[in-house]
């Protein structure tokens, strides 16, 4: 049954003519990682909030092949507790990323019975996990420290295991010593964990998010300065 899945997926990308190079699979991954949805249907969602219209852009000019000509549309929430109104951008795939979604998302059934989808880092992860798809996710899910050189990561919604995993392949592929931390809880109590980069590690990871325009055009902030040698 897998197999007969995978090849139903490959024929859909055959008919659409739709051709995806390494790096656009590992922005995609990246951008999973951290804000991106893919459904079950195969779709991904791009929604960010409206000061990061020019993220969505980048995003937007990025997966063309994968998208129609639908234009970035404003979506308007408004809390009905507070009656306030936020603002986001958003688009949307077309339906050719049901393979990402098989990858990220282990399905399981909750108290009603229904079928939810718990993401987890896939088993052929360490084969992205390269500076590509770090940028990506840094770029939703990271920050700068402000009490000395370097950066965190938000790793909360992963298990222990996986936040090891992430710590053994930043040494294992790129040299780089992340520590696992709490990060105090949330509102609800929920208890928080981060990735750190500490500043004896932080130039290397530095140059390793800065390979793409990304961080330095749209990111700046979450960057530390350059360090006068």
């Amino acid at each position: 049954m897998k197999k007969y899945y995978q090849l139903r997926i490959k024929e859909k990308w055959k008919k659409s003519n739709v051709k995806i190079s390494k790096k656009l699979r590992n922005i995609i991954h990246g951008y999973i990682m951290s804000d991106g949805y893919v459904d079950k249907d195969g779709y991904l969602q791009i929604d960010q909030s409206s000061q990061q219209i020019k993220f969505v852009q980048w995003l937007y000019d990025k997966l063309e092949p994968l998208r129609t000509n639908t234009p970035i549309n404003q979506v308007i929430r408004i809390d009905k507790r507070t009656n306030t109104r936020t603002y986001s951008n958003r688009f949307y795939t077309r339906n050719l990323l049901k393979g990402f979604h098989a990858m990220w998302y282990k399905p399981y059934t909750d108290q009603k019975g229904n079928t939810k989808y718990q993401k987890c880092l896939p088993k052929s992860f360490p084969c992205f996990f390269d500076s590509t798809f770090i940028t990506l996710w840094f770029a939703g899910d990271g920050t700068k420290m402000i009490d000395q050189r370097g950066a965190k990561l938000e790793v909360t919604s992963f298990s222990p295991e996986e936040r090891k995993q992430l710590q053994v392949l930043f040494k294992k592929k790129f040299n780089i010593s992340v520590k696992i931390n709490r990060a105090g809880q949330s509102k609800s109590g929920k208890e928080q964990w981060s990735l750190s980069i500490n500043s004896g590690e932080y130039e290397k990871f530095r140059e390793l998010i800065t390979q793409m325009d990304l961080i330095p055009t749209l990111f700046s902030y979450k960057l530390n300065s350059v360090r006068n040698s």
